[in-house]
């Protein structure tokens, strides 16, 4: 059984990640504002419910107004804090600030802790945040190397960052051993060409889901623009270097995946499984449910599958393991909070 509600309609909203506050509430948190992204009036804002998703409160900035845009690409919880990973542009994701926002009163308040650990000056995204089993903080991420120069060159030539002179991102984790404190980057990353095949440009936005194995690998699924499908890469290590991506069978139109952990081991996807390329093929939105380490899976339900872009869906299980809590955006206008009760 799903129960679905409206959040939110907007002229945009984009990236709507739904988690559990630490004083039980449920928020969404997800970019607004202007009428496409990256673009000037882009804020990110919370909405909150406090009566498990049946209502939800406006949406307020969790980003003090100073002009710029702001865009979220994770949210993680970690006993009484929340985290944000941000970035703070000039409406073209260029002049950018890439940050991580911290709140200690389940999102009421929230104060600036600074750039993203490792990667103080580069363009990157933070991906899936997620635990280990021995109790260190892993992030994944995707990083763009833009200069100071190409910066500056694309402004004044009035472009976006997906016009940067640029060969390639570069996807990989940053782990941390002291609940934060510090992180470690690994040292083997894997690059994917801005280019296809034939030369013609292809910017990739790789936004990498994780999932820790029972055996102790570590799998990350990415997104890879024009190929219709997920692709996954592989760490033995603990995140140190990962593998070459390898195509699976599992179909993506270019929209994010995510995976989730049940509390009785298996693993959930939530993805939008359809080959054809297009922002408006992102459709149906669907719960696979694996309980074999993600050899295969064995429950698959569709949520919506009315044509339309049913997009970046994310979120948390219940805490009694029987349902799957999440948000998601459609036709990039609308967010939606979903209760999806697994069937037995």
């Amino acid at each position: 059984m799903n129960r679905i509600k409206l959040v939110h309609l907007d002229s945009l909203s984009c990236e709507a990640i739904f988690r559990i506050a630490p004083n039980g509430d449920y928020v969404i948190i997800s970019q607004v504002g202007d009428v496409t992204e990256p673009a000037p009036q882009n804020r990110v804002h919370l909405f909150r419910s406090t009566d498990k998703g049946e209502s939800w409160s406006k949406g307020e900035s969790i980003y003090p107004e100073d002009g710029r845009a702001v865009y979220l690409t994770e949210v993680a919880v970690n006993g009484q804090d929340m985290y944000v990973f941000a970035q703070i542009h000039d409406g073209a994701f260029l002049d950018w600030d890439c940050v991580v926002l911290h709140s200690a009163d389940s999102g009421y308040t929230w104060e600036n802790l600074g750039r993203v650990p490792c990667f103080e000056r580069s363009f990157v995204f933070i991906r899936s945040a997620i635990r280990l089993k021995n109790g260190a903080i892993m992030l994944s991420y995707h990083n763009y190397e833009v200069s100071e120069e190409e910066n500056e060159r694309l402004k004044r030539e009035g472009k976006l960052i997906v016009h940067a002179d640029l060969e390639s991102v570069e996807t990989g984790t940053i782990v941390s051993y002291d609940e934060g404190k510090t992180f470690e980057k690994c040292k083997k990353p894997f690059i994917i060409p801005l280019s296809t095949p034939e030369g013609k440009r292809l910017w990739q936005w790789t936004e990498p889901t994780l999932m820790e194995l029972k055996d102790g690998r570590i799998v990350m699924l990415i997104r890879i623009n024009g190929t219709g499908y997920l692709w996954r890469s592989e760490s033995c290590d603990g995140g140190m270097s990962w593998s070459e991506p390898v195509r699976t069978d599992i179909p993506g139109p270019n929209n994010k995946p995510k995976l989730i952990r049940l509390p009785d081991g298996k693993i959930a996807l939530l993805n939008t499984p359809n080959s054809k390329l297009g922002l408006r093929q992102r459709y149906p939105l669907t719960v696979w449910i694996s309980d074999d380490e993600l050899e295969s899976f064995s429950y698959k339900r569709v949520i919506a599958d009315m044509p339309g872009a049913y997009s970046y869906s994310d979120g948390v299980p219940s805490p009694d393991g029987k349902h799957i809590l999440f948000a998601f955006e459609f036709n990039r206008h609308d967010i939606y909070f979903v209760d999806h009760e697994i069937e037995t």
